[in-house]
Formats: structure tokens, C-alpha cells, sequence
């Protein structure tokens, strides 16, 4: 691995110290490491097997490893179905507070529920620990039965106030809660609103159905103005005499039709909302929520008229709002507009290194060098961040770059300490056999509750063992952003030395473009899963790996490959290299293609037709978080280098001359 010459003193420490602890001395022999993780599969088929014997010699030899408890916890997960109960009680006061402990309690706390055991159950939930709805639901299920019913009733008025459906476990105990009548007017009515609210309209039906008389009315009603809120234009049905205790309903149902109306006819909805504040006690939470829709849904749609006299008449003011206008405003390049809209957000935000930025770039363009020195001095504090607003604020001013690199105050001995606290060799162990899921919940429990300086050290710990995604994480847990190294690790340098090598001679592909991909989008967790499908240190969709890797010449035969390093990061950067030859070798459009798609780019660039600066362009991207992810890949570019001991400006040339 690269690195910097700053780092290779401390680092050089930092893995002598690691190896001289009890654990590590044990493992300092790969072939000894290699026997040890060989025997702990010999001892999963003793326990596949039922032997007994042979699984009893296998611990009484790894009396000392690490993961001799995850060995007890598979062999009582054979057979737990037939619940040991002395063997589980043992486990339990063995590894209480551990991760393995409490994952334990998980799988009997299933287990019991499934089985309808729920006396036992009650004797080992632990409502501090459990946060799972289904074993809640158990546990409301066991106390409304063996225990305490109010108390019983009381989680299961919290389990019942979503605005979706709840885990089959949950309906037998909401079965007998409605049968012993605890299911009010109230309730019935509080989780219906919320389902329509959420969009969840056959849960709202089935809950009416709960309703009687004028209250199922009322929630028909509802449902009738969420598919179709022009009816809230009849004001005198909504407005005339309505019974006093009928005052909470009618008031969500117009709350709610306004909100859908919004979305249909903003300046419609804008009269409708004079209109019925006049006849309605709204509180302040109900005001804010409309009139943010209102604005940005006036916004929109281009009636910014519309929006400045919302805000006026209102005496309104909401920040994300007003962020957007004048991001508008610029994408307009109406410099007056764009003054207009920073000097009315809070002199908190006005200061941060974006607002500092583009209000000098305003007043350049608006009073050119009549104030010339105002400009510099916005230019200069915005300057002093290490960030995508403060390296354009510096070359503005043609400054070098503030990178405020200063390493955690960790010591050798401190990291020696933490590498060899249980907790953590299990972490690292666990990690090392594949063992991924386990081995987040080690570290997990390891940190949690951690002071300021043991998470430094821990991420002291986790970047000499190339845990890299866990020392990023650590030092922004313990908020101290300025060691460099922890935060941007040269992480699998070798694989992305040899890529960019390989596929950059003809393209802005360098190794630290690549490194700043990987940063954003996984803290290089070669393991990571996004919602989306997307998988490994690049976080490529296995659809785009497919077609990739024909292109590329990579061997790629199933989804799993994309968790190997060499496989993502070669997949990754070939797939970075198409998109940066296809938007005319632009390292900005390439990320923002990376991240939104290619054609969703192309678009954006149609719809600008060459007309802006590209400062404007990239501040005017529709979507927030490819916004963020553009100036988040340039910034860590130039820190890249940085690190490894090269400077780069923020910008190269055709980025910083091109119209968008």
C-alpha cells in the first residue's frame, strides 16, 4: 500500500503495537492464523454432525481464539427449536452485553414467540435491547396474557399509531386488545388518518371498518378528498356549522386536501388556504408544513411572483425554500434575485463556506470593482474550509488550498490497548473468515457509548487493520475531521495504482478521481449493499457490472464477484472511464452521470443549452443528492492527491472553461 511520508512513522508504530498485543502474538504466524480459522470449520461440522466429542477437543484447542463463543452460539442455534434451555441460560450469563449475547436473545425471543411459549418469553425479553416490532409484538402478546395487561396494552397503542401495516406478528394482540374494547374513537380515527396520509388506503378501509355511525363518515370523507381534493373548493360543506365534536376530523381532512391540492393547483390551493385559515385554529407545526408545500410547489412550477408574494403576505420564511430560489435565481443568473434570496436566510447559514462563496460571486457580477474588497474578504473566509466552496473560493483567489491536516492525538500504547480488547478481536476476526453481518455487530457494540478519544483510537485500530470504511466512520463519530489520513484512507492502493494505470491514458481516469468515487459512494466497505441492488467499494448495480465487464474484458460470472476489490474497483473505473469519454473527458459530468445516469445528464445539459458557468450548472443540479455527490468527488479528489503528495486543482482546464 501508498502512502504518504507523514503517515509511515505513526503507521509503522501503530502495526508493531497491534502486533505485539496477546491476540495478534498468537496469529503472528499466517500458517498458525490459517490452522486456527481451519478448526473453527471443523468444529461447525462436529456441530453439523452431533459430535459431541470432536467438538469438545476442537474448543478445548482454541481455548484462546477469539471466536470460541460463536462456536457455542452455532452449536445451540442447531438446535434450537427444541429449546436447551440450561445450555441457552449458560450462553446468556456467559456473553451477557456482548454482541453474540444479545444476538442470542434474538434467536430464542423468535423462537419462543413462534412456538407460543410465552411465559418463557417473558423471562428473556429484554425491553432495553429489543427494538424489533415483531418481538415487541410477541412481548405485548406474553404480558396481555402472563403479565401486566395494562402495560401490555399501552405498547400495543404504540405498535397500532402507523400509517401502515404491521407485522403479522402483531395481530393476534391487536385481536384481543379490540376484542377487550381498548380500541377508542380516537385511535381508530389517528390510524386511519395516518394511512391515508401514507398513501396505505386499503389499511385505511379496513380500519374504518372498526368505525361506526358519523365517524366512518368522516373517514370516508377523508378518503374521498385524498382521491379528490377539489371538493375542498365547496367551501360551505367544510366551512358551515359542523357538530363541535366533529371539530378534529373535519379540520384533517381540509389539512390533508390541502396538501393534495397543492400538488395539483398551487395558486388554487393558495386561495383555498386564505380561505380556510380564517374558519380554522391551524397551530404553527400546520401553517409551516403548508406553506413550505405551497412555496416550492409555486416554485416549481416558475410562479417565483407567486412565491416572494407567499412569503411577504405570510411573513413566512423557511430555508429550504428560500435555498432554492436562490439556487433558481442563478440558474436564471439574476444576480439582483440571487442577492434578494441569501440576504433573507439566517446569518447562520448566510456564514457557511456555499452562501459565502456565491454571495462574493454576487457581488462581483452586480457591482463589479466598486466593491472589489468585499468580495475578496467573503472569498478569503470561505477559503479557510476543506471543501468543494472553499478550494473554488481559493482558486478564485489564486491561494493555495486549506487542508488542515492534523492527525488524532493517539499514542502507540493507546492503540495497542484498544486492538486487543475482546470485542474488537472478534470484530477482526470475524471480518477475516467472511463473517461480515457478525463482525459490524462486534464493532458496533465495541464503539458504542465510546468517549471522543477511544473512537479515535478505535479508528486508529480499524486503519491499520485495513477496516477502512470502520476508521472513517469513527473519526466522524468522534466529530474530528482533521486527520486526513483516517478520513481519506489510501485504501487498496494497489489495485487502484494498476487500474488507472491500465485505463487512464487517454481519459481524466486518474487514481485519485477513483479514490473519490469509492470514498463517496461506500467509506470503502467492500461489502456494502445499497437499497437499490447496488453492491461493493464502487457500488455497481449488477445489471451495469454485466455489460461492463463484456466491454471490459473482466471475468464477472455472478453479483457476489462484485464484493472482491480488484473485480468492483476494475468493473468501477472502466465504467467511470466510458462516461468520462463520453461528456468530453468532464470529471464533473462523468461523476454526476456515475451517480444519476448518463442520459438523465445528457438531458439536464439540453435543458441548460451551453448558457451557464460551471459553478452555476453543477449548484443548479435538480437533484440534491447528485448535487452533493458532484462537489463531494471533486473536493476528495483534490485531497487525494493531497494525501498522496501531489497537488491538483479543484478544476482542470476544459472543466473550469466550459458553458453548460
Amino acid at each position: 500500500m501508498s502512502i504518504d511520508a507523514k503517515g509511515i512513522a505513526f503507521l509503522v508504530s501503530v502495526l508493531v503495537a497491534v502486533a505485539s498485543t496477546p491476540a495478534a502474538a498468537a496469529e503472528s504466524s499466517a500458517e498458525e492464523a490459517v490452522a486456527q480459522r481451519e478448526r473453527l470449520q471443523d468444529a461447525r461440522l462436529a456441530i453439523a454432525h452431533r459430535d459431541t466429542a470432536e467438538l469438545a477437543k476442537i474448543k478445548r484447542e482454541l481455548k484462546d481464539y477469539p471466536l470460541l463463543p460463536y462456536i457455542d452460539y452455532w452449536a445451540i442455534s442447531k438446535k434450537i427449536s427444541s429449546l436447551p434451555y440450561d445450555e441457552i441460560d449458560r450462553f446468556l450469563d456467559n456473553y451477557r452485553g456482548t454482541a453474540i449475547g444479545d444476538w442470542m436473545r434474538v434467536r430464542i425471543l423468535r423462537e419462543l414467540g413462534s412456538q407460543r411459549r410465552f411465559r418463557a418469553y417473558l423471562k428473556y425479553y429484554d425491553p432495553d435491547k429489543i427494538v424489533r416490532t415483531s418481538l415487541r409484538c410477541y412481548y405485548a402478546d406474553a404480558l396481555s396474557r402472563h403479565g401486566d395487561k395494562e402495560a401490555a396494552y399501552k405498547l400495543v397503542e404504540d405498535l397500532w399509531m402507523v400509517g401502515y401495516s404491521q407485522t403479522e406478528e402483531c395481530d393476534p394482540v391487536f385481536a384481543r386488545w379490540m376484542k377487550d374494547g381498548r380500541l377508542t374513537a380516537t385511535l381508530a380515527w389517528e390510524r386511519h388518518r395516518l394511512a391515508v396520509e401514507n398513501g396505505h388506503l386499503d389499511l385505511a378501509e379496513y380500519i374504518a371498518g372498526k368505525m361506526g355511525g358519523d365517524q366512518a363518515d368522516l373517514a370516508r370523507l377523508l378518503r374521498s378528498v385524498h382521491s379528490d381534493p377539489e371538493q375542498l373548493l365547496d367551501y360551505k360543506r367544510f366551512i358551515g356549522d359542523k357538530p363541535p365534536a366533529a371539530e378534529r376530523e373535519y379540520r384533517a381532512i381540509v389539512l390533508h386536501g390541502l396538501h393534495r391540492l397543492t400538488r395539483d393547483d398551487p395558486a388554487v390551493a393558495e386561495h383555498a388556504w386564505r380561505r380556510y385559515q380564517a374558519s380554522y385554529l391551524f397551530d404553527d407545526a400546520d401553517r409551516d408544513g403548508i406553506l413550505r408545500e405551497l412555496a416550492l410547489q409555486l416554485a416549481r412550477d416558475d410562479d417565483l411572483a407567486g412565491v416572494r408574494r407567499l412569503i411577504e403576505q405570510e411573513n413566512f420564511s423557511d430555508q429550504r425554500t428560500i435555498d432554492w430560489l436562490a439556487r433558481q435565481a442563478l440558474r436564471q443568473m439574476d444576480w439582483a434575485q440571487v442577492e434578494f434570496w441569501i440576504d433573507r436566510l439566517p446569518e447562520e447559514e448566510q456564514q457557511r463556506d456555499r452562501w459565502l462563496y456565491w454571495k462574493a460571486r454576487t457581488i462581483e457580477e452586480l457591482y463589479g470593482k466598486g466593491r472589489a474588497d468585499v468580495a475578496v474578504q467573503l472569498y478569503r473566509k470561505a477559503a479557510e474550509e476543506r471543501s468543494y466552496y472553499g478550494f473554488l473560493a481559493a482558486d478564485t483567489l489564486g491561494q493555495n488550498y486549506s487542508f488542515v491536516d492534523r492527525p488524532a492525538p493517539v499514542t502507540p500504547s493507546q492503540v495497542k490497548e484498544m486492538a486487543a480488547r475482546p470485542a474488537m478481536q472478534r470484530a477482526r476476526e470475524l471480518q477475516a473468515i467472511g463473517e461480515f453481518y457478525h463482525a459490524r455487530r462486534e464493532w458496533h457494540y465495541a464503539t458504542e457509548g465510546m468517549s471522543h478519544g477511544e473512537l479515535l483510537t478505535a479508528g486508529k485500530v480499524a486503519s491499520a487493520w485495513g477496516w477502512y470504511h470502520k476508521s472513517i466512520q469513527s473519526v466522524l463519530a468522534a466529530d474530528y475531521l482533521d486527520d486526513l489520513e483516517l478520513r481519506f484512507p489510501l485504501a487498496f492502493s494497489d489495485i487502484v495504482d494498476r487500474v488507472s494505470r491500465e485505463m487512464g491514458g487517454k481519459t481524466a481516469l486518474d487514481p485519485y478521481l477513483i479514490y473519490a468515487v469509492a470514498r463517496q459512494e461506500s467509506h470503502f466497505s467492500h461489502d456494502a449493499k445499497s437499497r437499490a441492488g447496488a453492491l461493493g467499494l464502487m457500488q455497481l448495480l449488477p445489471s451495469t457490472a454485466r455489460a461492463t465487464a463484456r466491454r471490459a474484458g473482466v471475468r464477472y460470472r455472478r453479483s457476489w464477484d462484485l464484493l472482491s476489490p480488484s473485480t468492483n474497483i476494475a468493473l468501477g473505473s472502466f465504467y467511470l472511464n466510458t462516461l468520462l469519454n463520453r461528456f468530453d473527458n468532464n470529471r464533473f459530468l462523468a461523476a454526476a452521470a456515475y451517480n444519476a445516469g448518463p442520459t438523465r445528464v445528457a438531458r439536464w445539459l439540453e435543458e441548460t443549452a451551453n448558457q451557464l458557468p460551471y459553478d452555476i450548472w453543477i449548484e443548479t443540479i435538480p437533484y440534491s443528492e447528485t448535487r452533493r455527490y458532484v462537489q463531494n468527488v471533486l473536493a476528495y479528489t483534490v485531497i487525494y492527491a493531497y494525501r498522496s503528495g501531489t497537488e491538483l486543482s479543484l478544476l482542470r482546464e476544459n472543466e473550469a472553461a466550459a458553458k453548460l
